[in-house]
């Protein structure tokens, strides 16, 4: 079976996804024939590559990669692929949309409104009323992932330059509530959830440097929850995975404060496949090495 491995894109995210691509190719180069696809943004450039090759592992993040452009593409041209379809891609990069679907699905999520900025026109506020919820805020793009652009904002007085910050990565922004407490994660793969995680950042976010950094953050696998509370946890992360329709496997993120009430922040189709990524950690903790884990997907995405 010959597997192209398509890495790299135009994202913010392409660094990230150059590791994904090599540790999915080290993880399974004596199992299968690789083909490793460096993608700059031009599919024409890379679709003969594709055809030739039984599968695509899709290890982009982020932009064209993550938001169903790519997923379209392949649907188009009948070259199956690993991950979520289109449809379910493009609702899921969109934070502000799959919040909106885990509401409609009774699944607690911060309040937060969508600030679309036209590069024309400027700010079109589509909801401007901090009122709802008290400072502190978290601004971040509505569509990017890494925690690039993401702020907290202590002050009304930081605000424009947090919108600024999150601007560079995108049009649309997210100004949410901030919910403080611990931050967990669950891992999806086929159609079940993985021990949940929590994280422990060293600094005062999760940010990309405590994302990738080995030895900034700490990680507790399985996260220390009463048996009820993971249950639920994991089971609305299934139900927003399945309400997306999403398939071989996900990513979600959420926030859990004092109270023990959790909120969901967001869905990655596509999560990192490095030393440092959750989702490798959570399988690990449930029984499969990162080879086992790559092979899984390998197989769900052969079934459909």
């Amino acid at each position: 079976m010959k597997i192209a491995i398509l890495y790299g894109g135009t994202s913010a995210e392409h660094k990230i996804s150059i590791q994904t691509g090599l540790a999915i190719a080290e993880a399974i180069s004596g199992s299968f024939e690789l083909d490793m696809v460096d993608y700059n943004g031009d599919f024409g450039k890379v679709l003969k590559n594709l055809l030739e090759s039984d599968l695509v592992f899709n290890a982009l993040h982020g932009g064209s990669g993550e938001n169903g452009d790519i997923q379209s593409y392949l649907d188009l041209h009948q070259i199956p692929y690993t991950g979520s379809g289109s449809r379910a891609s493009k609702i899921a990069m969109d934070k502000n949309i799959s919040k909106i679907i885990a509401q409609s699905v009774s699944i607690p999520t911060p309040n937060w409104l969508l600030i679309t900025i036209d590069r024309n026109i400027g700010i079109r506020l589509q909801d401007f009323d901090t009122s709802k919820f008290k400072l502190p805020y978290v601004v971040k793009p509505s569509d990017e992932g890494s925690t690039y652009g993401l702020s907290i904002v202590y002050d009304e007085s930081e605000l424009p330059e947090a919108i600024g910050c999150a601007f560079e990565f995108s049009n649309e922004i997210l100004i949410e509530e901030y919910i403080p407490g611990r931050e967990l994660t669950v891992g999806i793969l086929g159609d079940r959830a993985l021990p949940v995680i929590e994280i422990q950042p060293s600094h005062n976010l999760y940010d990309f440097d405590c994302k990738y950094v080995e030895g900034l953050s700490k990680y507790v696998v399985p996260a220390q929850l009463s048996d009820i509370l993971t249950k639920n946890i994991s089971a609305d992360a299934l139900k927003i995975y399945q309400t997306l329709d999403c398939r071989h496997y996900a990513r979600i993120d959420f926030r859990i404060n004092e109270k023990n009430e959790y909120y969901f922040l967001e869905i990655n189709t596509l999560p990192g496949m490095t030393s440092t990524s959750l989702l490798p950690k959570a399988a690990k903790s449930a029984g499969l090495e990162f080879s086992d884990l790559i092979k899984t997907i390998i197989n769900l995405a052969k079934e459909g």
